[in-house]
């Protein structure tokens, strides 16, 4: 989930976020237009029999390069299909495809996220994966895997790989300041806040004991309470005291000095790990994705460690649950669904793919895939590896289905916990917009 934004960046997002809005929803008329790959489209290929697919993702640069050498493989393999690549920061990546999509002109293969494989195939955007059976094995994909990209007996999309949220650590920032780490299997929000304003008093003017970077935390404390944020019927689980608690934790944090000032926050919000306090070793933790782990323990130089969230044995159950990464998706506009198919079953079966791209997409649920990267992963692989099978073994259940409007969710949430951080509404306030504010949401699809 995208981190909180600074304040200039979240009044831009949410204007585009509108035009995004409208633009998405009028792919509802794109129901009608046919479908080229059962309704007599251009096939896959021309008259000399070759095909040329756009691949649409986000990412940094290291991905990037990658990704571009696995195409160069794909397309070795396949002389027949040329792959032409269009990505993006994520700010900008859902806001053009939902444009480009609405418009007529969406990428072959598409990249997918939280709720939009759910509300792109509400509006008739995706493709059957059923359609394509012939070009895309599933086989090894365990059945839980595909459920967040079914609906009603239909399969849109075709997960990249798993990650779990998990809490990375800086032992030498811990030491720095004279405080150990408690038991983090039993720890509580209440330890770890206290611990944070520790950190920061016991360390030089600059380092903290937490830096925020994502929103899904909400997600966990919210399960860790038996309410997830959306339940089985794709209402709106979570209550408004739920939320409020959640905001007041992060007042706290704010008044106890255990995390930055909030102009340090938004100034920080959008910066690769790279640019964060974690990454330049000035924060002893933070809450991310767990196939980051590698990424922040190169930049800070540091022996990073990643354990469980806080509060998992605090409540009535764990909140932490085996996500989904990404979903690669075809467009139903797709003029060559043949051979998008073949581009999807490449990145997410090959061996000698899953080599190339590792865990950077989430750790491959393929269990051939799995078996052959895993004597290629780093320390922080292995450790990233080893906290997903922890999690599926004794987390929570999957969560259920983000719901066609839940895509909302991050940027209802980035605005108004800035709204906190900056002092300008109360918890309870905030919280009581985010529960209208995400209703409306859901009720308007």
């Amino acid at each position: 989930m995208r981190t909180i934004r600074n304040i200039l960046r979240t009044r831009r997002r949410l204007r585009t976020a509108a035009a995004a809005g409208a633009a998405l929803a009028a792919l509802a008329t794109l129901g009608g237009c046919g479908d080229s790959a059962t309704d007599g489209g251009s096939g896959d290929g021309g008259s000399d029999g070759k095909a040329t697919i756009r691949f649409a993702w986000w990412g940094d640069s290291e991905r990037a390069a990658t990704t571009k050498s696995v195409l160069a493989d794909f397309e070795k393999a396949n002389p027949d299909i040329t792959v032409e690549t269009e990505t993006s920061d994520i700010d900008a990546y859902f806001d053009k495809l939902a444009t480009g999509t609405a418009a007529g002109d969406a990428p072959d293969v598409m990249t997918l996220g939280g709720a939009y494989p759910r509300e792109y195939s509400d509006r008739g955007a995706l493709l059957d994966l059923g359609q394509v059976s012939g070009e895309l094995e599933l086989s090894k994909f365990p059945e839980s895997t595909l459920a967040a990209a079914k609906f009603d007996g239909t399969l849109y999309g075709v997960p990249t790989g798993g990650n779990a949220i998990g809490m990375f650590v800086n032992p030498e920032v811990l030491e720095a300041a004279g405080v150990e780490l408690p038991d983090t299997d039993t720890w509580t929000w209440e330890q770890f806040t206290e611990l944070a304003a520790e950190v920061t008093e016991g360390t030089p003017r600059g380092t903290y004991g937490f830096e925020p970077r994502v929103n899904d935390t909400l997600g966990v404390y919210s399960g860790q309470r038996g309410t997830p944020i959306f339940d089985e019927q794709g209402e709106l689980g979570v209550s408004a005291a739920t939320v409020e608690d959640y905001f007041a934790m992060e007042r706290k944090l704010l008044a106890d000095k255990g995390m930055p000032p909030a102009e340090l926050v938004t100034e920080r919000a959008a910066v690769p790990p790279e640019q964060t306090l974690m990454g330049q070793g000035k924060a002893a933790m933070t809450i991310t994705y767990s196939n980051l782990l590698g990424v922040y323990a190169k930049a800070s130089g540091a022996d990073l460690r990643i354990v469980d969230l806080p509060g998992e044995k605090q409540y009535e159950q764990p909140g932490t649950t085996v996500l989904p990464s990404q979903y690669y998706a075809i467009s139903k506009q797709s003029e060559h669904p043949e051979a998008a198919a073949k581009l999807v079953d490449y990145l997410v079966n090959s061996p000698e793919a899953g080599k190339k791209i590792l865990d950077n997409r989430g750790l491959p649920f393929n269990s051939e895939v799995r078996e052959a990267i895993s004597p290629l992963l780093d320390e922080a692989g292995r450790a990233n590896a080893d906290y997903i099978e922890q999690v599926a073994a004794n987390g929570a259940p999957a969560a259920p289905v983000p719901p066609a409007g839940g895509s909302s969710l991050n940027d209802v949430t980035t605005r108004l916990d800035s709204e906190v951080l900056f002092g300008r509404k109360s918890p309870a306030e905030a919280a009581k917009e985010w529960v209208a504010e995400m209703k409306q949401a859901l009720d308007s699809v």
